[in-house]
């Protein structure tokens, strides 16, 4: 009997974890000072959302963190701590919150501040050269409005090279990349500035290209084609509004068709794992362990039941 139930143990489906989805280190690092803040008496305010995932930010508020909407609510009525996020902001936002008096805790990502810094002098660069400083990105970002706050008013967002005809090519440029953009694409990008800056202006075109697509989000990409490869089914696991969840997430249906994107355990069908083997379960860098977790027993316990 014993040898029996082991065998059909066995025979059930094994449900993995991706060992390299969930926080990358900034969202880690400001999620870990939150919750320091939030064992505090005083209140814990977050000027936009934390991290794109509902179910972080349903377990953060009811731990007492709220959400503050940038346009719409007062900072300047706050009585409490405000949280600026990994993303980063603008420094017209800081010297707004402590010309308000506001304590502010500045959770930005290391690599994004460091990113800010070489925007800021090479706009500064560019200002003296007549030139520009391009931003591979996405318009409307709140890394990039942070970028665009660095800039002398000399920064031109571009988000696909089909852009580029917005650039005048026969100018300097200083070409950088948000942290979380797709490195593939970011290189084509970078190949096409300098063919054509070379066609506008000959050798002597003044074109610099900075590789600032966070190491980590690079490695994601090629890490979720092979997780997805060698799985019969995946379950990526991502907030709804994570820009980074629909990357991955594209990335692993491209290599595996069953790929299946979910925001918790209630969205799982037991009827995606028929004759299945192994089944994965990923994420965002916007994805809690946590979450990745309780999909992977659900499932789990649907493939028992079943």
């Amino acid at each position: 009997m014993f040898d029996y139930f082991c065998i059909m143990d066995h025979l059930l489906p094994k449900v993995e974890i991706d060992p390299s989805a969930g926080f990358c280190s900034g969202v880690k690092r400001a999620i870990e000072a939150t919750e320091q803040l939030l064992s505090q008496p005083d209140d814990v305010f977050c000027l936009g959302e934390i991290v794109h995932n509902e179910a972080e930010l349903e377990r953060l508020n009811n731990l007492g963190m709220k959400i503050l909407n940038r346009e719409k609510d007062n900072t300047g009525d706050i009585k409490g701590r405000i949280i600026i996020r990994a993303h980063g902001e603008p420094p017209s936002t800081f010297e707004r919150l402590q010309a308000e008096g506001t304590t502010v805790v500045d959770a930005t990502c290391p690599v994004v501040i460091r990113l800010q810094q070489r925007v800021k002098k090479a706009s500064a660069e560019m200002m003296e050269a007549r030139g520009s400083v391009i931003i591979f990105g996405k318009p409307g970002h709140p890394e990039v409005q942070g970028l665009l706050g660095n800039s002398s008013g000399n920064a031109i967002v571009i988000r696909a090279v089909e852009e580029l005809d917005r650039i005048d090519l026969t100018r300097p440029l200083r070409v950088f990349s948000q942290t979380t953009s797709d490195l593939g694409a970011y290189n084509k990008f970078c190949e096409a500035i300098l063919a054509g800056a070379a066609k506008a202006s000959g050798e002597k075109s003044d074109v610099i290209i900075n590789q600032t697509v966070c190491s980590q989000m690079s490695r994601r990409g090629p890490g979720i084609e092979q997780f997805a490869l060698s799985h019969d089914v995946i379950v990526f696991v991502s907030g709804s509004g994570s820009s980074n969840g629909k990357y991955l997430s594209g990335i692993s249906k491209a290599k595996n068709s069953r790929t299946y994107v979910v925001t918790d355990t209630g969205q799982v069908k037991p009827e995606w794992f028929v004759n299945a083997l192994s089944i994965g379960v990923s994420g965002a860098t916007s994805t809690p362990v946590w979450l990745m977790h309780q999909v992977a027993g659900e499932i789990t316990r649907m493939i028992k039941n079943d």
